[in-house]
Parts: structure tokens; C-alpha cells; sequence
């Protein structure tokens, strides 16, 4: 494997798992230390400085051989399957999501999750990132 892509590999890692740390086990440790708008201010700050690494490392790889080519039979049926997931996924985002406009927004949020909300807080996000994957 290319180092370029090594790098690519380690940034876009680095972006996504510095949200899952920073919304989940980091969140109220730091939140307690320097308050709602430090927070937000890091969190920032790690998104997009974390960002800029990827879009730099992404353009750093050079073109060449895909890592797949997206032929046969299985990996038509793995993009299949994760397609329709991701339009089951999107499809129940839509009903009585508290994260819609709607005047029933606060009333919905009370409400125990239900559908699709029973597997994920945020279907619409799965949705999108399935269907990329899928891609």
C-alpha cells in the first residue's frame, strides 16, 4: 500500500474517530474542565483541523489502481444489501424524528424512541454513510 494512502488512511480515521471520542466518552470530563463554550471551541477546532488532514492527504494520493473494482457477483450483493438497508434507515428517519422542523418537536422528543430509532439515534446519518459505503 502506498504510504499517501497509509496517511489518507490515518487522518480520515483520526476525523472520524475523534467524534466518536469527543461526543461519547471525553464529552463531560472536558465539558466540566473548560464549559459548554470551550467545548464546542475544541470540538471545532479538532473537526476541522482534522478535516484539513484528510483533504490534504487525499490530495497527496496519487491516481492508480482502485482498491477494488467493485466486480462479482458478492460484492453486487454487499452493495445491494447495504443499499436497502440504508433506504430502510432513511426511510424511517422521516417519521416523527425530533430532529425534523416540525411544531411537535419538543413533544415528539419526549416520546420513547421507536422504529428505526430502536437501532440508531440517527438513521439519516447511517443511511448516508451506508449508501457511500455501498458506492
Amino acid at each position: 500500500m502506498e504510504p499517501q494512502l497509509v496517511h489518507l488512511i490515518a487522518a480520515s480515521v483520526t476525523f472520524v474517530g475523534s467524534h466518536f471520542v469527543l461526543s461519547h466518552p471525553l464529552r463531560q470530563a472536558v465539558h466540566n474542565v473548560i464549559g459548554e463554550k470551550g467545548f464546542m471551541g475544541l470540538y471545532s477546532l479538532v473537526a476541522l483541523a482534522s478535516f484539513g488532514w484528510m483533504v490534504l492527504a487525499f490530495r497527496a494520493v496519487p491516481a492508480g489502481t482502485p482498491l477494488w473494482d467493485g466486480t462479482g457477483a458478492a460484492v453486487g450483493a454487499l452493495a445491494s444489501g447495504l443499499t436497502l438497508l440504508a433506504a430502510v434507515l432513511l426511510t424511517g428517519s422521516f417519521q416523527g424524528n425530533p430532529a425534523l422542523p416540525d411544531p411537535r418537536a419538543r413533544d415528539l422528543a419526549k416520546q420513547p424512541p421507536h422504529g428505526v430509532f430502536h437501532i440508531t439515534r440517527h438513521p439519516m446519518m447511517w443511511a448516508m454513510a451506508l449508501w457511500a459505503m455501498a458506492h
